[in-house]
This record gives C-alpha cells, sequence and structure tokens, in this order.
C-alpha cells in the first residue's frame, strides 16, 4: 500500500504529463495552421507585417518586394552578332570611329548611336567600344564608300532590329541584316578576301598624244591593253612601293591578288565609264588606289610597261594616288567560317543571299549617282590626270602646286553655275591651257628669279612618270647648268690643290 505521499507525488507527475502532452499538440496544430496559411498567402496577397513606431502604422512588406525585384532585376543577355550594312562615304571622315572625337563625324558614329538609341547596345559600350567587342571587317577612308560592309559585336538580341536601326540613320546608310555568329568570330580575322570596284571615267585611258575631253569613248584596243596591264597584279607580290611606311624587307607587304576584272565600259550622263573588280585577300593602305594609278599611267603612254615589274623590286618608286571618290568596297568573303559554321544548325551563312536584290538597289540608287554626279561636278579624275603625279612629288616642296593642282580645279567645279566657267569646262582645250599655263608658270619664274623657293633639282627625280632627260623644260636646263658649274669648280679646286703639292 502506497503512502500518502507518494499517492500525491504521482498524481501531480500525471497532471504534469498530461498538460505537456497537451500543450505540444496545440502547438502542432498551429504550427500547421501557420503553414497553411503562408501557402495561402503566396498564392493570393503578400502578408502584412507590422513595424513599430510613434503612430504603429501598418507597412505592407509587397512594397519592400517590390523595390528589391526591380533592383535585382538583370539587363537582357548580349550575344555575338554580325552586322551587313552599306554606306555612301560622301560627308564623312571615314569610317572608323573615335569616340573621343565629337567635331569628325564618321561611319561607325552613326551606326554606334542608332544602336544605343534602340536598346541593342548601353551607352557605356559606345563610350569604350572594346566592351562589346566591336570589330570592323575592312576599314575604309574619306570619301571610300561601301556596298557591303560588316561589323561584329555583342549586342541585345530583339525583333526588328535592322527596321528599327534604319530608322536612326540617315539614308546614305543602311544596315541591311544581322546574324547571330559564334563566340570566336572575328569579323576581321575571319575574313578571307574582300573585293573592291573602282568606277572610273574611260576618259582617263585616253593617250596623252590626244587632247582629253569628256566626249572620249575608249578603242577595243585600249582597254584591252589596260586589262593587259592590270594582269600584271595576279598573284602574290611585294606592295611596298604601293603604300606609305613600309619597307622592301618587310612581310606583310607581300599580298596576294586573286582576280581582276575591267568591265566593259558604259555611259552615263553622257560621260563614259568603267568598273575595275579587284579581289584580294587583304589590302593596305592606299593601295588600290596605287595600283589604280598605276594602271592609268602605263595605258596613257606617261609610264613604261616594266613599271609595275619594277615596283615589285626593292627600289624606291612614288607612285601617286587616284581619287578615292570611284572606290567602293563591293563585298566581304567568309568561305571558311561558313564551311565550318554555316551549316550546324546554330549559325547561319555569311553570304546575305537574301538581302541582294537590297543591297543591288542601294548601290545602284545611292552609291553609283552620287560617284557620277560628282565626277561630272567636281571633274576630280579630269583635274587629277594632269597634276597627279606632280602634286604627289611636289606635296612636301611648294605650297604653290597644292593651290594649282586642287583649289583651283575643285573651285573650277563647284563655280561651274557661271556661264563663263561652264563654258571654260566645256571647252576641254581652254581647260587644259588654263591649268597648263598656272602649273608651268613657277617655271617661267624660276628662270627670272622670282621664285627661288621652287627647289629646281627636283624635276630630276620623276621617276617612273618623267624618266631622266624626258623633261627638255628651263627647269631641268638650270640644274643640269649648276650641277655643270658645281663639277667644273670642283674640278678647278682640286687642280689647285694638286699644284700646290707638286710645287
Amino acid at each position: 500500500m502506497l503512502s500518502p505521499s507518494r499517492s500525491s507525488a504521482q498524481a501531480i507527475l500525471k497532471t504534469v504529463v498530461t498538460t505537456a502532452s497537451t500543450v505540444i499538440q496545440e502547438n502542432a496544430s498551429t504550427s500547421v495552421e501557420h503553414k497553411e496559411e503562408l501557402n495561402d498567402a503566396d498564392d493570393s496577397e503578400p502578408l502584412k507585417k507590422k513595424f513599430k513606431d510613434d503612430s504603429e502604422t501598418e507597412v505592407e512588406s509587397s512594397l519592400a518586394t517590390t523595390t528589391t525585384t526591380h533592383v535585382r532585376q538583370r539587363l537582357p543577355k548580349k550575344r555575338k552578332a554580325c552586322v551587313s550594312f552599306g554606306y555612301c562615304g560622301a560627308g564623312y571622315f571615314g569610317l572608323q570611329r573615335n569616340a573621343k572625337d565629337k567635331v569628325h563625324r564618321t561611319i561607325e558614329d552613326e551606326l554606334v548611336e542608332a544602336f544605343v538609341k534602340v536598346g541593342a547596345i548601353p551607352q557605356a559600350h559606345a563610350d569604350d567600344m572594346s566592351k562589346m567587342a566591336f570589330q570592323r571587317a575592312a576599314r575604309t577612308d574619306k570619301g571610300v564608300s561601301a556596298v557591303a560592309n560588316l561589323v561584329s559585336l555583342k549586342l541585345v538580341p530583339m525583333d526588328n532590329l535592322t527596321k528599327l536601326v534604319n530608322e536612326q540613320l540617315p539614308k546614305q546608310i543602311r544596315m541591311f541584316g544581322v546574324k547571330r555568329v559564334a563566340a570566336s568570330f572575328n569579323s576581321k580575322n575571319s575574313c578571307d578576301a574582300r573585293t573592291y570596284i573602282y568606277i572610273l571615267p574611260t576618259y582617263a585611258f585616253c593617250p596623252v598624244e590626244e587632247i582629253t575631253k569628256e566626249s572620249y569613248r575608249v578603242t577595243p584596243e585600249v582597254l584591252q591593253l589596260a586589262k593587259d596591264v592590270a594582269s600584271e597584279y595576279l598573284g602574290s607580290h611585294n606592295f611596298h612601293n604601293f603604300t606609305s611606311g613600309k619597307k622592301f624587307t618587310d612581310p606583310s607587304a607581300r599580298r596576294h591578288i586573286l582576280t581582276i576584272n575591267i568591265a566593259d565600259p558604259y555611259i552615263r550622263e553622257d560621260v563614259e565609264f568603267t568598273t575595275i573588280t579587284i579581289k584580294g585577300q587583304s589590302f593596305m593602305l592606299h593601295q588600290i588606289r596605287k595600283m589604280i594609278s598605276l594602271i592609268i599611267a602605263i595605258v596613257r603612254g606617261i609610264a613604261s610597261r616594266d613599271t609595275i615589274q619594277r615596283a615589285y623590286n626593292a627600289d624606291k618608286i612614288d607612285i601617286p594616288k587616284a581619287p578615292p571618290l570611284g572606290l567602293v568596297l563591293q563585298k566581304l568573303h567568309y568561305d571558311r567560317y561558313d564551311k565550318k559554321f554555316g551549316s550546324d544548325g546554330q549559325h547561319d551563312a555569311l553570304t546575305w543571299n537574301e538581302v541582294e536584290n537590297e543591297v543591288n538597289n542601294f548601290k545602284e540608287e545611292t552609291i553609283i549617282p552620287h560617284i557620277v554626279k560628282r565626277e561630272i561636278a567636281d571633274k576630280s579624275m579630269f583635274s587629277w590626270l594632269f597634276f597627279g603625279p606632280m602634286l604627289s612629288r611636289y606635296e612636301h616642296s611648294s605650297p604653290y602646286f597644292s593651290i594649282v593642282t586642287y583649289i583651283i580645279p575643285t573651285l573650277l567645279g563647284r563655280l561651274r553655275h557661271l556661264p563663263f566657267v561652264e563654258k571654260m569646262l566645256e571647252n576641254a582645250l581652254i581647260y587644259e591651257v588654263c591649268i597648263f599655263f598656272f602649273a608651268h608658270l613657277p617655271i617661267v619664274c624660276v628662270m627670272f628669279k622670282w621664285l627661288a623657293f621652287l627647289p629646281c633639282h627636283h624635276f630630276d627625280q620623276l621617276l617612273p612618270f618623267y624618266p631622266p632627260g624626258a623633261y627638255t623644260g628651263v627647269g631641268r636646263g638650270l640644274y643640269l647648268l649648276q650641277q655643270q658649274q658645281g663639277k667644273s669648280a670642283k674640278l678647278d679646286e682640286e687642280e689647285d690643290e694638286d699644284n700646290g703639292v707638286e710645287e
């Protein structure tokens, strides 16, 4: 029999255990109900939390949640892509962009600003173009146009990107399309070859013995001669004389020309034109313009037929640059890239056949009419034919020749609307006589010692267009006379010294 004290103790213990179990069950049920409320709250409205302040105001946690979501929102992921576009280079300082230069506008300035406006790239990437891996396939100089150039960069994928960008671009710059490319793609290094065309009036082939007129029509014999001369560029050669700053020993001066073709002539606004198409792996600065210049010089009879072969040798030959107006980048070739990635199911071939009609329309409606119009108005090729070779050799000696060979012809082109200027320009003989007079005026002045600053000895360095003995003017005569007098004086001094020793 249990004592009263032990019985009371067991009763108390039983009561404690019962109470504890009841509390545990209540807590468990409360926890389950709380979880169910949280699940319901996730499906409907966010919970309301109370924050103690002076007024005991309730603040909804939904505001905090919205703010946090806005801050953590990530920008759309950029993808590596290439953009095909064409442009007329008139009025721009070339293609390449300089973000720090706000004065000289380039083609890339317009293109990058259009991407920023439509949201394809952020402004920070426009300020530092290396952040978007920007790379151009081919750089063009001031005044040079392109039918279809290409750049690679990282941009945000967008629907109707081509349409949106074209709405922000001027009419002389058009974007043709955008394609996703492999992460390793580089528009410059991945390019296998580049095709350029040069549009020039056929009177550039007029023999030097004849009077050059805009009404000149090239004969089949002269056109065939031009094709034969151009074929000497085919293959791999050292083109160090066709650029600036390259030595004969520089390995980068060796370039490979794949094809070169001179098309049949066609007439635009009563002037006959032809198109020279050159395809090569890559080209150096001013290389194509110098190649065109030497073709013209040989066909006209100013330079000898072997000048091209001599230009490949180590001897330095000063070849002038043809005007930039007619030079156009026609097409870029990515044969190796298309073979590797063009049919992998993730990337498209970079042939752009789907926009071929649009590209050709831009060429025929914008680029070629501009070249024809400016050539007829400014007569850039007509002026260059007479003083281009001479200007290239005097540009570092006398500012007078820069005035005669550039400013005067340009001024006459701008003043074409005046009756007497128009009459003079229409008459090619009068135009040639006037320019010939101004170009040779310094020679007359040298004879009278009115312009003694003109370095006459340069007349003996006009190679290959004016070999020694070809020029028989006063300037060469004075130079040869000075040379002869100098040699005579030197011989007299040597004789005096020898006589003094013998004595």
